[in-house]
């Protein structure tokens, strides 16, 4: 019960322990000093030996095949649709008002007034 435990001893008498006096807060903090992490209220671990620094690889594209330097291949043409074929079609120009039209598409119409 709260910082008190008590120890139940079969056909004997029961026990209290205090432990309050391990009840504390250990809110340190953590921090980075190039490759040395430090706890706040001391201790520090050198990370040096973790670091290879060594994955150098490269992206290559190759037709529809991206690659990675030293390990595997992806083929793109699956995720290739190359649908989009629309023409601009039914543009016009009325006053100031360009209206591009876009086969298949939603026509924009661009307010040209400020270049007058």
């Amino acid at each position: 019960t709260g910082t008190t435990l008590q120890i139940d001893i079969e056909n004997g008498s029961s026990a209290n322990v205090d432990l309050s006096a391990l009840v504390g807060t250990d809110d340190q903090g953590l921090s980075l000093s190039g490759n040395t992490l430090t706890l706040e209220d001391g201790g520090s671990v050198d990370l040096t030996p973790y670091l290879d620094n060594t994955d150098d690889q490269n992206l290559t594209l190759s037709g529809n095949t991206l690659g990675i330097e030293d390990g595997n291949t992806v083929d793109l043409t699956p995720y290739l649709d190359n649908t989009d074929d629309q023409n601009i079609s039914g543009s016009s120009l009325v006053g100031t008002d360009l209206t591009i039209g876009i086969e298949n598409g939603t026509s924009e119409t661009i307010d040209l007034s400020s270049l007058v």
